[in-house]
C-alpha cells in the first residue's frame, strides 16, 4: 500500500476474476492513442478479452492490479501488468497505467510483474511495442531489452526483458539447423535481421549500454552472456560507444568472431574484425556474417 496526498492509497495486489470490472473501467477512460500502444486498436477490448485476462493466474500467469482508494474513488483500478505464459517457457507482457498516475507508477508495478515472474520461474517476459511507444521501449529499455524481430506494419518491435537480471537470455534454444547472431544497435533492430532470419539465423539485436553502462556487463569487465551464447556477433553501434564494446568483447570473450559495421566515411582500424561491405545489399551483407561465422574473414571484407 502506497499513502497519496488527500488522503488516498494505492494498493498492489494480484489480478482477481472479480477485477474484470474495474479493468473494463480503465480501458474505458483511457484515449485513443493510449488504446493504440496498449491494444494497437483505438478500441477498449471487447469484454470477453477483459474476462479472460482477469482470469490469467488459472493459466498460469501472473496479473496485478493497483488501486486507488480514497475519497470518491474507492476500488478505483487505476493500473493493471499481466505475464501470459508463452510455450517458450517466457511470459507475454501487458501493462496500463491511467494518465494521472504515469511516471512512477508505471515503474514500480512493472518491477512488482518482473518479480513476482521470476519467483515462479519465468527467465524473461516478451511484448510487442510499436516504436512510437517512445515512454514503453523507454521503460524497458531500462531493464536491459533486446530486440527480437520488427515489423513494418505496424511499426513494432519484439523485446525481451530478463526477470533475473540487467541482460535478457537468449529467447529460443539451440534449435537445429539454425545459428545464433548477436547484432549491437542503438534501435534495438537492423536493417539486415530479415535477411539473417532468411540465412537460418536466429537473431537478437542489444542496443548496447546507452546512458547506462553499469548495464552492460562487458564494460563491466564481465563476458556477456549474450555473446557466450552466439555463434557471430555484428557490432553496429555508432562512434567511441561501439570502439569500447568492441574492445571489451575481444579482451573478454576472444573466440566468439565480431563483424563490424562502419559508417560511409570512416575506415578500419583495429585487427581481429571483419568490417561489413558498405553500400551493399542485406543479403550480401549476411554473406559475409555467413562467412565470418564459418571461420572465414568474408570475401569483399576488410579484415581488420
Amino acid at each position: 500500500m502506497i499513502e497519496l496526498p488527500g488522503s488516498r492509497t494505492v494498493t498492489l495486489r494480484a489480478m482477481r476474476p472479480s477485477d474484470a470490472s474495474g479493468l473494463r473501467d480503465l480501458f474505458a477512460s483511457m484515449g485513443e492513442d493510449d488504446l493504440v500502444r496498449r491494444f494497437f486498436s483505438g478500441r477498449p477490448p471487447p469484454d470477453q478479452f477483459v474476462e479472460r485476462m482477469a482470469r490469467v493466474a488459472d493459466r498460469g500467469g501472473i496479473g496485478l492490479v493497483a488501486v486507488l482508494d480514497g475519497p470518491g474513488v474507492d476500488g478505483t483500478v487505476v493500473a493493471e501488468a499481466a505475464c501470459e505464459l508463452l510455450p517458450d517457457g517466457n511470459g507475454e507482457l501487458g501493462i496500463t497505467v491511467s494518465p494521472q498516475l504515469r511516471g512512477w507508477l508505471g515503474p514500480f508495478i512493472l518491477d512488482a510483474l518482473v518479480s513476482a515472474a521470476a519467483r515462479q520461474g519465468i527467465p524473461a517476459v516478451e511484448a510487442d511495442v510499436l516504436m512510437a511507444n517512445r515512454p514503453m521501449l523507454a521503460l524497458l529499455r531500462r531493464r536491459g531489452l533486446a530486440g527480437m524481430a520488427h515489423s513494418e506494419r505496424p511499426a513494432t518491435v519484439r523485446v525481451v526483458i530478463s526477470t533475473g537480471g540487467r541482460v535478457p537470455p537468449w529467447p529460443w534454444g539451440r534449435r537445429a539447423g539454425r545459428r545464433r547472431l548477436l547484432v549491437e544497435h542503438p534501435a534495438a533492430e537492423w536493417h539486415a535481421d530479415d535477411a539473417a532470419r532468411a540465412a537460418g539465423y536466429d537473431v537478437l539485436v542489444c542496443p548496447g549500454p546507452g546512458g547506462r553502462w553499469s548495464g552492460c556487463p562487458a564494460l563491466r569487465g564481465e563476458p556477456c552472456p549474450l555473446v557466450a551464447g552466439a555463434d557471430v556477433v555484428v557490432d553496429a553501434l555508432p562512434g567511441r560507444t561501439g570502439e569500447i564494446v568492441l574492445d571489451a568483447h575481444h579482451r573478454l570473450q576472444p573466440t566468439v568472431p565480431v563483424c563490424v559495421e562502419l559508417p560511409v566515411g570512416t575506415e578500419p582500424g583495429q585487427p581481429g574484425t571483419t568490417a561489413l561491405p558498405r553500400g551493399k545489399g542485406d543479403v550480401a551483407v549476411v554473406g559475409v556474417v555467413q562467412r565470418v561465422a564459418h571461420g572465414g574473414t568474408g570475401e569483399g571484407a576488410a579484415d581488420r
